[in-house]
């Protein structure tokens, strides 16, 4: 005998009660599969975030800074330019279903790596990976940053 359970809709409506607990189940659900490898896949990008980072020095969390350090730099100003960098660097192939948005008037970028990364990976943060290696690429090819700058650029992005 399988267990039972009720659906909710996220405002807290019953929506079916008394379902076979397996009919939920990625490995026979569709829907619920395509929902975790959407997951799987995306990761959020706070270009206003590695932009403040970037001018305080502010590296390593609350009340931590590296002084002199400090690089002004335009990246949510240059949120286009950068998307379209990541979205280049980030995708196998062209066609593929690699998503990458800016929101929020380009203070933040949706990344969704191509599924061929998730599912040929070794790992679980293949989309995190990616998305944060193609933003640190992006940033120092845009801003023209020299060797001795660029891991200041890989701090603010990795954290």
């Amino acid at each position: 005998m399988a267990d039972k359970i009720d659906l909710y809709s996220d405002k807290g409506a019953k929506l079916k009660s008394g379902v076979d607990i397996q009919a939920i189940s990625p490995l026979k659900n569709s829907a619920i599969k395509s929902i975790i490898q959407g997951i799987k896949r995306t990761a959020a990008v706070d270009l206003a975030g590695i932009e403040k980072t970037l001018a305080t020095g502010a590296f390593g969390g609350k009340g931590r800074r590296v002084l002199g350090r400090e690089i002004k730099l335009d990246v949510v100003k240059n949120a286009e330019t950068i998307r379209s960098k990541v979205e280049k660097l980030v995708s196998v192939e062209s066609g593929d279903d690699t998503v990458v948005k800016s929101l929020n008037g380009g203070k933040q970028l949706l990344v969704q790596v191509p599924s061929a990364r998730i599912d040929l990976g070794a790992e679980y943060v293949a989309s995190l990976t990616s998305a944060a290696s193609a933003t640190t690429q992006a940033l120092i090819e845009q801003f023209k940053v020299d060797i001795f700058n660029a891991p200041t650029i890989k701090s603010a992005v990795w954290g």
